[in-house]
């Protein structure tokens, strides 16, 4: 299951330290502060998917993504070595709590080497502020989106690579930073904010179950 190479000092020779093991996912919730709602779990753990249904409990309060990029790199810095680590920034508005505190908390995730992608929900989001978050880390990605099918499908291509065989798929841990402020009760489409993302999470999870089966 595990595929390890390494860095011979002597003949400088660059091999990387690489892990192929199924991927993990948690989830990070923030709206006036940041909380853990999953820690990193096998996309296969129940208690994952319950979890990941209940995000709709703790929609409230204002926007603190400073908070919630620090809950989800302390959850990144976690990971063993060899392991990719990622953060998904989900935000639908401006951040309004302490948006000072955001680009220490980039700067940390770029010297502990995690990547920050972001995502703009909505119609509201805050564009620039999420695409300079995404352009001052590793291969961060910036993706505007606006409905259930864009959203799903940002985030199961990123997280296969094109790659449906897990055995052949460096493991990553992928934090999902969800933002949970009282804007994402708001209605998209049929649904809330919130139950969208609920359901593209559940899509992932479930293709991530595939990969791994």
């Amino acid at each position: 299951m595990f595929g390890l190479k390494f860095k011979n000092k002597k003949t400088n020779q660059h091999h990387r330290y690489v892990v192929h093991a199924p991927d993990r996912i948690s989830i990070v919730g923030f709206n006036e502060e940041g909380f853990q709602i999953a820690l990193p779990a096998e996309p296969h753990a129940h208690w994952l998917q319950e979890r990941s249904q209940r995000l709709h409990k703790h929609v409230k309060g204002r926007t603190n993504i400073a908070d919630g990029l620090r809950v989800g790199i302390e959850m990144c810095k976690k990971t063993p070595r060899g392991i990719l680590r990622r953060i998904w920034l989900l935000s639908d508005g401006e951040a309004n709590v302490n948006p000072g505190g955001i680009w220490p908390m980039v700067q940390r995730a770029y010297k502990s080497h995690i990547n920050i992608n972001t995502i703009g929900f909505g119609n509201s989001f805050d564009e620039s502020t999420l695409r300079k978050i995404s352009a001052s880390t590793h291969r961060g990605k910036f993706v505007p989106v606006k409905s259930l099918r864009e959203l799903t499908n940002t985030l199961t291509h990123f997280s296969s690579n094109g790659n449906s065989n897990g055995f052949h798929h460096r493991s990553e841990t992928t934090v999902l930073v969800i933002d949970l402020s009282a804007s994402m009760g708001w209605a998209m489409g049929n649904k809330t904010k919130v139950q969208v993302v609920e359901e593209a999470i559940l899509h992932l999870l479930l293709m991530k179950q595939k990969m791994f089966s």
